[in-house]
C-alpha cells in the first residue's frame, strides 16, 4: 500500500457551492410523512404501557410530540445553513461529542439503563451521545476527504488517520456498551470512503479485519451471543430469551393485510416489549397491516431516492460525500430495524428512524435531514427533476 509524499495533499478553498437555492420538496415530504404516521402509531403503541406507569394514556405520545417539534425546528434551521457553516461546524463538533462520549463514564453525569450507560443527565434533559456521533463523523470525515481527495490513495498517511478518528468513536460506543450503534457508524464511514475513491481491495482488507473484531465483540459478550443463537431459532426458547422476537412474528401473522385497526392490537398490552421504540415497526404490521408496512417502506424508499439524486448531481464533493454518509445512517438503520423486528437479523436495540418514540434519535434525525434538505439546494431543481 503507497505511503502518500508530504507535499501531495492541498487545502484548496472552501467556496459556496452553486444551486437551485430550493429544498427538496419530496425529500422534504417523504420525511415528514413518516413522521406524521410515528406520531400516530407512538400514541397506540405506549398508551397501555403509559397509563400502567403514570395513569395517563398520552405521556409517551405527548413527549414524542415535544421531541418532534424541537426535531422540526432543528430541520428547518439547518435546511437553510450555508455550506461553509456546516462544513465549519463539522471540525468542532466531532471533537465536541468525543468530549461527551467521554463524560457518560463519570459517575453523577452518566445514567446508566439496561446494563449500559449511553446518556448525559444535564438535569433538565437526558441526551444521548452516541446519537449525533452518528452524524458528526459523517461530516467530520467528508469534509476531510473533501480538503484532500487524494486521500484515498495513500494509506498509511491518508485513510488509516481517518479510520483512527472512527476507532477512537467506537471504541467509546463499544465500552458503554452500544455495538449496534458502532456497525452503524462503520458502515456510514465505509460508504463515505469508498465513494470517495477507496480501491476495492483495500476496503476488503479492512473488512476482513473487522469481521473476527465483530465476531469477537459478539462471543465476549454473553448477552449478545445468546441473541444470535436465540435469532437463528426462536422458537426454541419462546417464553425466554426469543420472547421479544416471537412476539414480534406474532404481530405480524395477526395484523395480515389490511391489520386489525388502529388502536385494536393485542400484542402490546406488554405481550410485546419496547412497542413503542425498537419494535414499533410490528405494531404497526399488527394494527395496520401489510398495506401501511408497504406505505413506509415505499416512503423510505422515497427518501433515500431522492437523497441520492442530490449525491449524483451535486458538484461539490463534501455535499456528495455528506449526503452519501446521511443516507446510509438513515437507511442502514431502517433496514436494520425492519429486518430484526421481523427476524432476518439478531436484536440490536435500534430504534426506527422517524417513526419510533425517542428524544436524541427523533431529534438527530430530522436534523439530518435538515442537513440534506440544506445539500439539495446546492443542485438545479431541473436536475433534481422538479422542472
Amino acid at each position: 500500500m503507497a505511503s502518500k509524499p508530504s507535499s501531495s495533499l492541498k487545502n484548496p478553498r472552501i467556496n459556496e457551492p452553486a444551486g437551485s437555492g430550493h429544498i427538496d420538496l419530496w425529500l422534504a415530504g417523504s420525511a415528514c410523512a413518516l413522521l406524521l404516521i410515528g406520531l400516530v402509531m407512538v400514541y397506540s403503541a405506549s398508551s397501555p404501557i403509559a397509563l400502567k406507569k403514570f395513569d395517563d394514556p398520552t405521556h409517551y405520545a405527548l413527549r414524542n410530540a415535544i421531541f418532534a417539534l424541537t426535531g422540526l425546528f432543528a430541520m428547518a434551521w439547518m435546511s437553510r445553513m450555508p455550506i461553509t457553516t456546516i462544513r465549519s461546524l463539522s471540525r468542532t463538533a466531532f471533537w465536541v461529542i468525543i468530549f461527551l462520549l467521554f463524560l457518560v463514564f463519570i459517575p453523577g453525569i452518566g445514567v446508566e439503563g439496561g446494563g449500559a450507560r449511553r446518556w448525559i443527565n444535564l438535569r433538565f434533559i437526558t441526551i444521548q451521545p452516541s446519537e449525533p456521533f452518528k452524524v458528526a463523523i459523517t461530516l467530520y470525515i467528508a469534509h476531510l476527504l473533501a480538503l484532500e481527495p487524494q486521500r484515498v490513495r495513500y494509506f498509511k498517511e491518508g485513510l488509516l488517520p481517518l479510520l483512527g478518528l472512527f476507532g477512537l468513536g467506537a471504541a467509546l460506543l463499544m465500552a458503554e456498551p452500544d455495538f449496534g450503534a458502532t456497525l452503524i457508524c462503520g458502515v456510514v464511514v465505509m460508504s463515505v470512503i469508498f465513494i470517495a475513491g477507496m480501491p476495492i481491495a483495500w476496503i476488503a482488507a479492512v473488512a476482513a479485519a473487522a469481521i473476527p473484531l465483530a465476531a469477537a465483540g459478539v462471543i465476549m459478550a454473553p448477552y449478545r451471543f445468546r441473541r444470535v443463537t436465540s435469532f437463528l431459532d426462536p422458537w426454541d426458547d419462546p417464553l425466554n430469551s426469543d420472547f421479544q422476537l416471537v412476539q414480534s412474528l406474532l404481530s405480524f401473522g395477526s395484523g395480515g393485510v389490511m391489520g386489525a385497526g388502529l388502536g385494536e392490537g393485542q400484542q402490546k398490552q406488554f405481550y410485546l416489549p419496547e412497542s413503542h421504540t425498537d419494535f414499533i415497526f410490528a405494531v404497526i404490521g399488527e394494527e395496520l397491516g401489510l398495506f401501511w408496512i408497504l406505505v413506509i417502506i415505499g416512503l423510505f424508499t422515497l427518501l433515500v431516492w431522492r437523497a441520492l439524486l442530490i449525491a449524483r448531481h451535486t458538484q461539490d464533493l463534501f455535499v456528495r460525500l455528506s449526503t452519501v454518509g446521511l443516507t446510509m445512517l438513515i437507511a442502514s438503520q431502517a433496514i436494520a430495524n425492519m429486518a430484526v423486528v421481523m427476524g432476518l437479523l439478531p436484536p440490536k436495540g435500534l430504534t426506527l428512524p422517524l417513526v419510533s418514540y425517542g428524544g436524541s434519535s427523533m431529534v438527530i434525525t430530522l436534523a439530518s435531514i435538515g442537513l440534506l434538505l440544506a445539500f439539495s439546494r446546492t443542485v438545479p431543481a431541473a436536475a433534481r427533476g422538479d422542472a
